[in-house]
């Protein structure tokens, strides 16, 4: 399954922030063109910069070196967690490569696990952090300031001035025992007011999100292989479950925040206050997977059991009843997965979209999850709507040179320029690049 997207545009978030919504005069004129500025990071020497980029493609995703994150300065400089490194990497308004700065360890101004840049706070402070919730913070030459280390895994932040922050918390509950046997568990997900110099916290939302294993209920370490817990009737989802259950928040720079639903395509807008000010329904009409899509899903099942089944025999530490119960699970689902080839056995939908991203004018692009039969497919269409849900323009976005990932991650759209991490089409030797475009019509 090939992905496409359609960027769905809700205007006027921030109206009293941003006043002037110019880029949305830009998606009106549509169609708009992603054209790179060739003197961006005319310096760098690219195979130079990324040499890990082919060394690490069969490592797990989250840890490709291609995977990185960027934000963006207000001067317009750059800075990208480089996690395989450990590294923090400065680009300056140029593009051109300025200072690394960040290694691996426990002392202050090191990282004990891979790191992400995740904002810019009051201006003058870098924050990054890790899967155990450890917060670090730097100025913009890299000078360590302090740390913070929360009681729950973070999501993205949005820094809110005087050393406030939005962000989205998840921790696990303990949920119920079924029949003494096993104990399943629920994702509690959070938004959290976070002030960086006291340290106060103040929870303003919850909602609850029900996991998808549950676990023997057993003193013995080496038997706490989970289970999976079966989805609503046993139905295959393309991509995967918690794709479409996983609440999607958006984080405003006034405190409101928005959450969105990719299996029902609902919205809810929420004051800084934990609030529901107004909710609306995606204009989307989510597409029926097809033929092509279960031949890939069940290709790419049986091709990841059979790596974790290697990847489980050859692990030194994985020993025991745990080594033997999750071999013997492997194997099961390997003697199970003919089902994932009849189109029967699938949740027909997909979901009404992949990512969320705001542009700087606070546009909330909402991208369509979309199959496509071409195979380098780099256009997608807009539209834009207003807070009641009145669709506002109609455009298409369209990149010739360079292949996109449409990730609030690696792509940030900024004064009428578009930053991404992107790869060159067609060349044989390192492909990934930063890239600034002009956005144009």
């Amino acid at each position: 399954m090939k992905k496409s997207f359609l960027i769905i545009i809700i205007s006027g978030l921030l109206i009293s922030i941003c006043p002037a919504q110019k880029l949305l005069d830009i998606y009106k004129k549509g169609p708009v063109k992603l054209v790179p500025d060739k003197s961006y990071g005319a310096n760098n020497n690219w195979e130079s910069i990324f040499n890990k980029y082919y060394d690490t493609l069969n490592i797990s995703e989250g840890e490709r070196e291609q995977y990185k994150k960027i934000i963006l300065g207000q001067d317009g400089s750059v800075f990208m967690s480089h996690k395989n490194r450990y590294e923090i990497w400065k680009f300056g308004p140029n593009g051109n490569f300025n200072k690394k700065f960040g290694s691996k360890g426990g002392k202050p101004g090191q990282f004990a696990m891979l790191p992400e840049v995740q904002s810019i706070v009051d201006g003058k402070y870098i924050l990054t952090s890790d899967v155990n919730a450890r917060l670090n913070l730097f100025d913009l030459e890299g000078k360590y300031f302090k740390s913070l280390k929360l009681d729950y895994m973070t999501g993205p932040f949005q820094p809110l001035g005087n050393g406030d922050l939005l962000l989205e918390g998840t921790v696990m509950f303990k949920n119920q025992e079924s029949g003494g046997k096993y104990t399943s568990y629920k994702w509690r997900h959070i938004i959290v007011n976070l002030n960086i110099y006291s340290g106060k916290t103040n929870i303003v939302y919850e909602v609850m999100e029900d996991a998808d294993y549950k676990y023997p209920n057993t003193k013995n370490k080496d038997s706490l292989a989970p289970v999976q817990i079966p989805t609503p009737g046993n139905k295959i989802y393309v991509p995967h479950y918690m794709f479409f259950r996983q609440p999607v928040f958006t984080l405003l720079n006034d405190g409101r925040f928005i959450l969105s639903a990719r299996g029902t395509g609902d919205v809810k807008i929420f004051s800084k206050n934990g609030r529901e000010i107004s909710a609306f329904k995606l204009a989307i009409t989510p597409l029926n997977i097809t033929e092509k899509d279960v031949q890939e899903r069940y290709e790419n099942l049986k091709k990841g059991l059979e790596e974790a089944l290697e990847r489980i025999r050859s692990t030194p530490w994985a020993k025991g009843d745990y080594k033997k119960q999750s071999i013997d699970g492997i194997q099961q689902s390997l003697k199970n997965s003919d089902r994932y080839k009849d189109i029967k056995n699938y949740y027909p939908q997909l979901p009404y979209f992949s990512n969320i991203i705001l542009d700087d004018e606070g546009n909330f692009l909402v991208f369509e999850f979309t199959y496509s039969e071409e195979k380098e497919s780099n256009k997608f269409n807009v539209i834009a709507y207003d807070n009641a849900g009145k669709i506002l323009a109609k455009t298409s976005f369209i990149c010739d040179d360079y292949k996109l990932n449409f990730s609030k991650n690696t792509f940030i759209i900024s004064k009428g320029y578009v930053y991404a991490l992107a790869e060159l089409k067609n060349h044989k030797g390192m492909p990934l690049r930063l890239i600034r475009f002009k956005m144009t019509n």
